[in-house]
């Protein structure tokens, strides 16, 4: 026979149980899990072509740590579980818009690239491996 603070203690165990689920299922989908914050990028004839550079490099899928990061700063980007997105004008065109239209471009990262070790200075395999940021990713 089951003593009624064991039941209520299943109880209430399966719902958080259920809730953390239900948590960790939306976390893990979402593109949104961690935002940067920069001033928004400008593209005047000054860095109009480094922010391009930056774009197309983050949309190659064989980025390192290090590109990605700076163009997650540079450009508005966040970082996810299983994505990596920054906010881009839609259209490029050689003069300054004075409001563009910013829309976001995401990038998912490949299953190889969940399982790489991360770095205490992103990209530079001199500073030793970041245990939290290589489990915790």
């Amino acid at each position: 026979m089951v003593d009624n603070r064991y039941a209520t203690a299943l109880v209430i165990g399966s719902v958080l149980s259920l809730l953390a689920t239900v948590y960790l299922s939306v976390a893990m989908g979402t593109q949104h899990w961690y935002q940067y914050h920069s001033q928004p990028a400008s593209n005047d004839a000054n860095n109009g072509s480094d922010l391009q550079t930056l774009r197309l490099e983050f949309e190659t899928a064989e980025g390192d740590e290090r590109t990605y990061s700076i163009a997650l700063f540079r450009l508005n980007g966040t970082l996810g579980l299983w994505w990596r997105c920054i906010l881009v004008p839609q259209d490029t065109l050689w003069f300054k818009e004075p409001d563009p239209i910013m829309v976001t471009k995401c990038q998912a990262f490949t299953l190889p690239q969940q399982w790489e070790s991360k770095y205490k200075s992103p990209g530079n395999v001199n500073t030793g491996e970041d245990l939290l940021r290589t489990c915790m990713s």
